[in-house]
């Protein structure tokens, strides 16, 4: 089997909060499409031939890298023989194809490896969702994120990808200044700040939305993984979930368990959790970072990293 995708990296402007508009570089699933905040989440088998194609539509090389997965990257080096770049670059109105094949299930970042001390805050990057072998997404008995055995069968699933926005660096490096001092003020849930995160998906500006939406007594798995530069606290409130799997390993596998209960989970730079819940009695449960400097929009509290989840 082979899996294809395509990217375009763009231009774009994310609406957050108690701020105008404020200008980012993402990913679009088509020529036509607007660039967006996660970038398209690619869903892909185990085990599959995956082709990324990226077109850069930005005025500067653009390229991708693929964390976690078995994919040997090729650095790129200026004429000096300085390393400019931690994978092949596309040139600016050029394409580049990008081959893998992910050995194990999972979620993993997919992110630019050009400057990504500044393209990745800009908002260039996404989320590749790996299935496990006998997964079927028209048949919920197969629904499981590690496979058979590894106690993660879902009813509900859902991916909350955590990030930060300075607004001051964002309009400083659109317009082409260097790169000031990263003082995030916005504090977001796929591309959305509280209370904008509590919008459906097709509300709230960007495509994927924050709000948790399941039926009491459903059994939800949340997928959190953390595409920001600093780490975060993650706290619920009324609800103590099972960690099942950190960075897409799972903790219960061979009859071994050693998954935990736990109502913070601070997930770090680049890491990723699976947790799993029971959806208790209808009502509305917060979920938010313990950081509670990170709950905030420019210093407005409550705002940032904040969502609901609502059982019904």
């Amino acid at each position: 089997m082979a899996t294809n995708f395509s990217l375009w990296a763009k231009t774009g402007n994310i609406s957050l909060p108690g701020t105008g508009p404020v200008p980012f570089w993402g990913f679009a699933g088509s020529a036509a499409g607007p660039a967006q905040l996660p970038g398209p989440h690619m869903e892909v088998p185990q085990n599959d031939n995956v082709q990324v194609i990226l077109t850069n539509d930005l005025g500067f090389p653009v390229s991708v890298m693929f964390p976690g997965q078995e994919f040997t990257p090729q650095p790129a080096r200026d004429s000096g023989g300085l390393f400019v770049s931690y994978n092949s670059e596309t040139a600016p109105g050029g394409a580049f194809s990008y081959n893998l094949t992910p050995g194990r299930p999972g979620i993993f970042l997919y992110e630019s490896g050009t400057s990504p001390e500044k393209q990745v805050q800009m908002g260039l990057y996404g989320v590749m969702v790996v299935r496990p072998a006998g997964f079927d997404p028209g048949n919920p008995a197969t629904w499981t994120a590690y496979g058979p055995g590894t106690g993660t069968e879902y009813d509900v699933e859902k991916i909350l990808v955590t990030g930060e926005i300075d607004t001051n660096l964002h309009q400083e490096l659109a317009a082409g200044s260097p790169a000031a001092e990263f003082n995030p003020g916005h504090f977001i849930i796929n591309g959305r700040s509280y209370p904008d995160t509590t919008d459906p998906d097709s509300g709230g500006g960007q495509p994927y939305g924050s709000r948790v939406s399941v039926t009491s007594g459903q059994r939800v798995l949340l997928r959190i993984i953390n595409a920001g530069f600093i780490n975060h606290n993650i706290r619920f409130l009324g609800i103590t979930p099972r960690v099942m799997a950190g960075d897409s390993w799972p903790l219960l596998s061979a009859g071994l368990d050693k998954s935990y209960e736990k109502n913070t989970i601070t997930i770090g730079s680049g890491q990723s959790y699976d947790l799993l819940f029971t959806a208790p009695a209808a009502g509305q449960y917060m979920l938010y970072d313990r950081n509670l400097n990170c709950s905030v929009n420019d210093n407005t509290f409550p705002g940032g990293m904040m969502t609901v989840i609502e059982v019904v």
